[in-house]
């Protein structure tokens, strides 16, 4: 039986073998039934991998039964691999919210994404205009919105703010969530 854990070390150090990585390869193509076997043989692939086995990552992307496996798949492709251009569908499908996805895990990461996203490539415009109604709504927790703050802010090129981490606050209604809002709303012609 193939330790994945022993493998995401080696990944992480540079020194996965060729054979091992096809026994990741091989998990995440329908081979493994344990559910923390195949998230840990995913993260395998989105170290060691590269987007040749795109095809393989993204049948992930949509995972009812385990939100954080399609957590992970949509951070291997769209932040490891640089391939947001590619899934933007269903990066505006996380970001608006699917069912399936309750604690809103995989959401969580798809707008940091959509920050880095609209910073490297420059749109669509959508992007910045979910990010903002996010980052707007007295519906949602503070944190999603000060997380949709951060990637505008991101977005924008404040180097201030490290969008990964949720230690940095931009506080909802604050004079830098205010300056943040009104400048993406210029730069994005938003209303």
């Amino acid at each position: 039986m193939a330790d994945f854990r022993e493998m995401l070390e080696r990944a992480k150090s540079g020194k996965l073998g060729n054979e091992e990585f096809g026994v990741a390869m091989k998990a995440i193509s329908g081979g493994c039934e344990n559910q923390r076997d195949l998230y840990t043989a995913l993260h395998v692939v989105g170290i060691a991998g590269s987007p040749a086995q795109a095809e393989a990552v993204q049948r992930h992307l949509c995972t009812p039964a385990d939100p954080m496996l399609s957590r992970l798949a949509l951070q291997i492709l769209c932040d490891y691999w640089g391939m947001s251009s590619d899934f933007l569908p269903e990066l505006q499908s996380f970001l608006a919210g699917v069912d399936w996805d309750v604690d809103g895990d995989v959401r969580e990461i798809a707008i940091p994404i959509a920050g880095r996203h609209l910073r490297e490539v420059g749109g669509p415009v959508g992007l910045a205009q979910v990010l903002t109604d996010i980052a707007e709504s007295e519906g949602e927790l503070d944190l999603v919105r000060e997380g949709a703050l951060r990637a505008l802010a991101a977005a924008l090129g404040d180097s201030l703010l490290d969008v990964s981490s949720p230690a940095v606050r931009v506080r909802v209604g604050s004079t830098q969530a205010v300056d943040v809002l009104a400048r993406a709303r210029q730069r994005y012609a938003l209303q």
